[in-house]
């Protein structure tokens, strides 16, 4: 008897673990100031998976426990869910698991975070790269340790080169190439994605939808990844999408899925675009666009292959007086920053705008250079056994400019030495009027010291290391900038000729222990 029972115990676990039901691979991206997505695959079919999200702010303790709907997962989706989570708080950091037809599933690695945007003026930094050909790398580490809000991939997240008509191939892609490498499933459990495809993650190298792969290739992308609102209509395979981090708009436009010969998007696509930029100039709104193939390349890949689409865009952004635009491209496997001298392709070259261009690849890949002109010195093909990847730093406080610094970062694989190659800072005057944000957490008030006709101001802080420090005037518009200070308690900035009397300016010390910001009076 005790035989039997010893047996039917042995069969009841084994039929209770055919059955068990996990997460088996995690992300999230489409993030708002008030919503997310998380996209899952499982071990099984189930029929009711949503989240619990649990929230807290850095002045606020836990919030209540928010649930998303539930979502069904089947054979014929791959066991995959979208899950999307609304009703959360603007620039709050949530912590996710999952129910699972009614059990949570509490394991401490089934357990993701993600923190979402300022709905208004709103200061961040983010990770781009792409060229993804040996995921499981340290980089993935790096990155992370330098806490980004999100990372911007413009492209060949792998390469698996998936071109059959089949969706499996696609799918088994985003696992085994993404999901299961553990360094970079790490990162991306916890950093959101916003993600747009290239070739080698579309439909194989250099190749675009007329190879039949298209419909499979979109099918996995919306089962896989998080994603941004399409902007292509029913029916169609593109991608593109944007979205709003405060006051800056990202436009990522899909330069595969409808390429043929002769222009590199299809005209609704450049209607889609066009218009996405025309509402973030009547917004007041800073433009990134996302072009996952270099805007001033030469080469055959890229948009140096489709001169009369390149011009029709660059015209536009001239007719139109866009002014305030940058672009973030992947692709070519270098490092380049251009300062916009080298970004009109229009008619004459007579647009008086300036668009800089950071090429930011390859994440783990071999150099490749497909030309164009880069100001900031020069292109930075990877060298064998190699990462590379930038920051993008935005500074916006509410005024009448927000600035951006770019950050081209390379790191030996054998070393780990992490070696800065470029960089470059620049500012763009929006037309917003000045309510900046002043938390009363600057250790001590500011001094100031005349100085003959002008002024010294002496700050004194409670801090010892490196900082960004700004001076703004009422407008919010930067007199005085200068990145990577050294600060030892205290600083010294000489404002000769910048300070006058009669209105009301402000100084800003960012630094790794936080922002340090005050009003500096001169009105009496």
């Amino acid at each position: 008897m005790k035989q039997f029972s010893a047996g039917l115990g042995i069969i009841l676990l084994l039929i209770t673990n055919v059955h068990a039901n996990e997460i088996l691979y995690f992300w999230s991206g489409g993030i708002t100031a008030t919503s997310g997505k998380v996209n899952a695959v499982l071990k099984c079919p189930a029929e009711k998976v949503r989240l619990i999200v649990i929230g807290s702010t850095s002045d606020q303790l836990y919030q209540e426990t928010i649930y998303s709907s539930y979502a069904t997962a089947t054979v014929a989706n791959g066991n995959t869910v979208a899950l999307e989570i609304s009703g959360l708080q603007p620039n709050t950091v949530y912590k996710y698991s999952f129910e699972i037809d009614g059990t949570a599933d509490k394991k401490e690695d089934h357990q993701g975070s993600f923190q979402t945007f300022s709905e208004g003026a709103f200061s961040f930094k983010f990770v781009a790269g792409s060229c993804n050909f040996f995921p499981n790398n340290r980089v993935y580490d790096i990155m992370r340790n330098q806490d980004p809000l999100f990372l911007l991939m413009p492209g060949d997240l792998h390469y698996a080169n998936p071109s059959s008509s089949d969706v499996d191939p696609h799918r088994t892609a985003y696992e085994e190439k993404v999901l299961q490498q553990p360094r970079e499933a790490k990162f991306l459990q916890s950093i959101p994605i916003a993600y747009v495809w290239d070739d080698h993650d579309f439909c194989g190298d250099n190749n675009d939808g007329s190879t039949g792969c298209g419909l499979a290739a979109y099918t996995a992308y919306k089962e896989y990844v998080p994603y941004y609102p399409f902007g292509a209509p029913e029916g169609s395979n593109a991608i593109y999408q944007s979205f709003k981090v405060g006051r800056v708009r990202f436009i990522m436009t899909d330069l595969r899925s409808e390429r043929k010969m002769g222009d590199i998007m299809s005209v609704q696509q450049k209607n889609w675009f066009k218009n996405e930029v025309l509402q973030a100039k009547n917004n007041n709104e800073l433009i990134c666009w996302v072009s996952s193939v270099s805007f001033s390349g030469s080469g055959g890949d890229n948009w140096g292959a489709y001169p009369e689409a390149r011009k029709e865009l660059a015209n536009f952004f001239r007719d139109s007086n866009i002014v305030n635009m940058f672009i973030i491209s992947g692709d070519a496997h270098m490092l380049a920053i251009d300062n916009g001298t080298h970004s009109d392709f229009s008619d004459n070259k007579n647009n008086s705008n300036y668009y800089p261009i950071l090429q930011s690849a390859a994440l783990n890949n071999v150099g490749s250079d497909k030309g164009g002109e880069y100001s900031e010195g020069g292109t930075f093909p990877n060298p064998p056994f190699s990462s590379q990847w930038s920051t993008v730093e935005v500074s916006d406080y509410g005024g009448a400019e927000i600035c951006v610094k770019f950050t081209c970062y390379r790191m030996d694989l054998f070393t780990k030495k992490i070696k800065v190659m470029t960089s470059y800072q620049f500012c763009r005057t929006l037309l917003a009027d000045y309510t900046p944000v002043l938390p009363d957490n600057l250790s001590k008030p500011l001094r100031v010291i005349p100085d003959g006709d002008g002024y010294k101001l002496g700050l004194s802080l409670d801090y010892v290391g490196k900082g960004n420090v700004r001076l703004l005037d009422d407008k919010g518009k930067v007199l005085y900038n200068q990145p990577d200070a050294m600060i030892n308690n205290s600083f010294m900035l000489d404002a000769t000729n910048l300070v006058a009397r009669g209105i009301m300016y402000y100084i800003i010390i960012e630094t790794e222990k936080g922002n340090f910001i005050s009003n500096l009076d001169l009105r009496n």
